[in-house]
């Protein structure tokens, strides 16, 4: 319960990691974008500033060069001339002694109007006459005094133009606050836009990403002050950012499972199996095996024990897998490699002690069992090697009498594993070169209840007098299995009344408790 629920935390873990990362990855091209519109926006904006600036210089030089002193009709003929091909201007006006002659609109004004100081007066590079620039919220146009307009007039000379700001307020804009503005080293003057953007910007009064100032390259001070904010812009992209969010959501919910799936695949009995064999997570223990009349350990058998880091696989779990994944030889072959290995470091091991090694009868069957004798480690041990061949799967005498014959020609004892719970008759002991009978511990456990298993051990004991073979009893934990078991002739004995199966260390200090 404990490894599932680590298991979930793991995948829930790795889902909001997976969530997260694709969420910043989605704000990181949003604020991409969002940069991209408020660049799009304010060279827009510096772009009409410098077009405005150019079309002012353009005109004003022109006017101002025809050196005119009075408000005549070429005067105004030419002023409504430079207005018609104009983009921003929306009057011209002419002054004497800094009274308002005449515009283009009204013509000559029966009043003169005298100019007011302006915001800022700044040099101009094409001509030597400063222009003096004053912003206007709302002027009343003569031509138009019942509408008040926000504009910024520019006068040189004995000219002055208004220039309306919303000509800088194209639907092109998509950003919800601009300002333009002229600076210089003392000053900062609004021309037009929300004022105040520019100090607000500065002062970083806006969220990361959602605000730019960008100043005009060509005409020094012009600069322009744009901001979007995020909500804006998502707003005015929530339905790319809803199936974003649902594409994130799902590769999060979708990592996430497959983590859970990986894990659990990882530690999946048959993946936990696979690896252990490559990994070295099969380590072998040792059970002694006593000679019931003597009392002495005549013998062992290697069993399989697996832990990895995943916890302990029992044989009844391993075992079935290494058989459905066609693992038996490889198994087999660690196996021998490591039994032998450790064993042959026990110098307290005579020679001919048994060593007892399962073998699968599938092995029989494909022939692998037969490279058993080409391996020099076996058949040059100082031990009996006895092959123990489990009952659990059926045994073609007539693919198996081949096998049997060379090794035992090479040197190996056979023994029939288990007997009596799976495929052994009396075909294949009688037609089979087995030396040995092992009677499965079911029946020894039936002993002392007089149950219908234990009514069997006389017979099974007729056929190993019969076929002159050796007995060995599994599962012995009583004395008085040990007593029953010795009248019955039984010859050996293996169980927990004598040991329970050892790791190699503990059955070196076993073996050396036994020879005191």
């Amino acid at each position: 319960m404990k490894q599932y629920q680590r298991r979930s935390l793991i995948a829930v873990v790795s889902g909001i990691v997976v969530f997260a990362v694709c969420a910043s990855t989605l704000l990181y091209f949003a604020a991409q974008k969002l940069g991209r519109q408020l660049a799009r926006d304010s060279n827009y904006i510096v772009k009409h500033i410098d077009a405005a600036v150019n079309e002012r210089s353009k005109i004003l030089s022109h006017l101002n060069s025809l050196s005119a002193d009075s408000c005549n009709s070429d005067n105004l003929i030419e002023m409504r001339r430079a207005l018609f091909d104009a983009q921003y201007v929306i009057d011209i006006g002419f002054f004497k002694n800094d009274e308002l002659v005449c515009t283009t609109g009204a013509g000559k004004l029966a009043k003169t109007i005298p100019d007011n100081p302006p915001d800022y007066i700044r040099a101009d590079s094409n001509d030597n006459k400063p222009v003096r620039v004053r912003y206007e919220p709302q002027l009343y146009l003569l031509l138009f005094s019942d509408r008040a307009m926000e504009v910024i007039i520019v006068r040189q000379g004995n000219y002055n133009l208004i220039i309306d700001s919303r000509a800088f307020n194209d639907k092109v804009i998509v950003s919800t606050q601009w300002e333009v503005l002229y600076k210089n080293s003392d000053n900062i003057f609004h021309l037009g836009g929300v004022e105040g953007t520019y100090k607000q910007v500065k002062t970083n009064a806006f969220l990361a990403y959602e605000s730019v100032i960008k100043c005009s390259n060509h005409n020094p001070g012009y600069c322009t002050a744009v901001q979007l904010p995020w909500s804006q812009f998502f707003a005015n992209n929530q339905f790319l950012l809803i199936i974003s969010l649902i594409l994130i959501s799902l590769a999060g919910v979708s990592s996430g499972l497959l983590i859970d799936y990986s894990l659990a695949a990882r530690r999946s009995t048959v993946t936990r199996v696979r690896k252990g064999l490559k990994k070295g997570s099969f380590y072998w223990t040792y059970q002694p095996i006593i000679c019931l009349h003597t009392g002495n350990v005549v013998g062992c058998e290697a069993l399989a024990r697996f832990e990895d880091k995943y916890g302990v696989l029992l044989p009844d779990q391993f075992i079935p897998i290494i058989r459905k994944t066609n693992l038996t030889w490889r198994f087999t072959q660690a196996m021998i490699e490591k039994v032998l290995c450790e064993l042959t470091t026990v110098e307290a091991l005579p020679r001919h002690f048994k060593v007892s090694i399962n073998i699968f009868p599938c092995d029989v069957e494909t022939g692998n069992i037969a490279l058993l004798k080409d391996i020099p480690a076996l058949t040059d041990s100082r031990f009996i090697i006895c092959l123990e061949i489990t009952e659990d799967e059926y045994l073609d005498s007539t693919v198996a009498h081949t096998h049997f014959k060379n090794l035992v020609e090479a040197g190996f004892n056979l023994s029939i594993d288990d007997f009596g719970t799976g495929y052994s008759n009396l075909k294949n002991l009688q037609n089979l070169s087995f030396h040995q009978l092992k009677i499965d511990r079911t029946f020894v456990q039936d002993i002392t209840t007089q149950g219908l298993k234990a009514s069997m051990i006389p017979n099974i004991m007729a056929l190993v007098r019969k076929f002159n073979y050796t007995c060995v009893a599994e599962g012995i934990e009583t004395n008085e299995q040990e007593a029953i078991l010795k009248q019955a002739g039984v010859h050996y004995g293996q169980g927990w009344k004598y040991a329970k199966p050892m790791a190699l260390r503990e059955f070196k200090a076993y073996l050396k408790l036994q020879m005191v």
